[in-house]
């Protein structure tokens, strides 16, 4: 009986050993590969922090990526804080290896002067990839067909013609003050919780016109319960509707003031710290570059209303630093920032 008791004894005791080793090294599995997916950067291999929900438009440019590229992409999305909590996350990662951010630029830029984060846009190497304009819409049925008809009427009647934007602070927020600064035009500025509720206001007639990224109303370009009178483009720009177009007048030639902002908008791309070799950039930029010319990847920038942008550093850098410089300075004007961005 004894012998049997020990005999059933040791079978139970290699089935608990057997038990915890198995859960042991799936832990450890797991473990290595959260590291190898998130933290070790490999030249085959990069990881990308999204910024933002999935679904959103920095989530979708991140999988148009992985879609369109051979190199191993790991993702992992860690919304909050305006995006600051992905880009802290990121800048404050292992310098030196590649780790990137996904985010759109003007979080980016006005992370710091919020008092979200410490880094400066110059701390990163921007990669942009796309850019959706800013676009005046008004209701089907309004009065205003043209640029021209809605300013009149706004110098005509000044501070009674609403404008609505996606937010206090966005970047929504931000082109419909560039439009009242430069000019000089003096607007009744409505701020909604999001490109929904704007666009409900203005089919509504709670607002006489709105301005929102193409991204936002480009489903109701599509449909007609929107029709678009300006974008803050340097050129017309057209939206894909089918196996038609829709043709948006460009904003340019209203104000010479005006025209030396343009494009304005959202940029959307990919950032890495302060820290990475030349071979690495180098790395990082071919493999973006080679994905952002990927046939997928121009289907998704048509089919979101977006446009394609040069992907070098170069002018990723450039375009970031006047861009931080504008968008801070205008939202600190408007008494959004806390803190003179100079």
């Amino acid at each position: 009986m004894k012998r049997r008791w020990l005999l059933r004894s040791l079978r139970n005791s290699k089935v608990v050993i057997i038990v915890a080793l198995i859960v042991a090294i799936t832990v450890l599995t797991e473990v290595f590969r959260y590291k190898s997916n998130f933290v070790l950067g490999g030249a085959d291999s990069i990881s990308v922090t999204v910024a933002w929900n999935p679904g959103s438009i920095s989530d979708d440019l991140t999988r148009a990526l992985i879609n369109s590229t051979d190199t191993r992409v790991s993702q992992i999305n860690m919304p909050g804080a305006n995006g600051a909590t992905g880009a802290n996350f990121v800048f404050n990662s292992a310098q030196g290896v590649d780790n990137l951010l996904s985010t759109h630029l003007s979080a980016l830029v006005t992370s710091r002067a919020m008092g979200f984060s410490e880094f400066l846009c110059s701390d990163w190497t921007a990669w942009l990839c796309a850019f959706s304009p800013a676009i005046i819409v008004v209701a089907d049925n309004s009065p205003y067909k043209t640029m021209n008809d809605l300013i009149a009427d706004i110098r005509a009647n000044p501070g009674e013609v609403r404008a609505a934007n996606s937010g206090f602070g966005t970047i929504s927020f931000t082109a419909a003050e560039l439009l009242s600064l430069k000019v000089v035009l003096e607007l009744e500025q409505i701020s909604f919780a999001g490109s929904s509720p704007t666009v409900s206001a203005v089919l509504a007639g709670e607002a006489d016109f709105a301005v929102l990224l193409s991204t936002d109303i480009i489903g109701q370009l599509q449909t007609g319960n929107l029709r678009a009178i300006g974008a803050f483009s340097e050129t017309d720009f057209v939206i894909k509707n089918g196996d038609a177009q829709i043709t948006i007048s460009s904003v340019s030639g209203l104000d010479g003031r005006l025209d030396s902002l343009l494009p304005f908008g959202e940029y959307y791309g990919f950032f890495a710290p302060s820290g990475l070799s030349n071979s690495q950039l180098n790395k990082l930029e071919e493999t973006i570059k080679t994905a952002t010319a990927a046939e997928i990847f121009e289907e998704f920038i048509a089919n979101k209303g977006l446009l394609k942008v040069p992907t070098d550093r170069r002018n990723g850098n450039e375009v970031t630093a006047a861009y931080s410089l504008l968008v801070n300075q205008t939202l600190y004007d408007a008494g959004f920032l806390p803190v003179n961005p100079s």
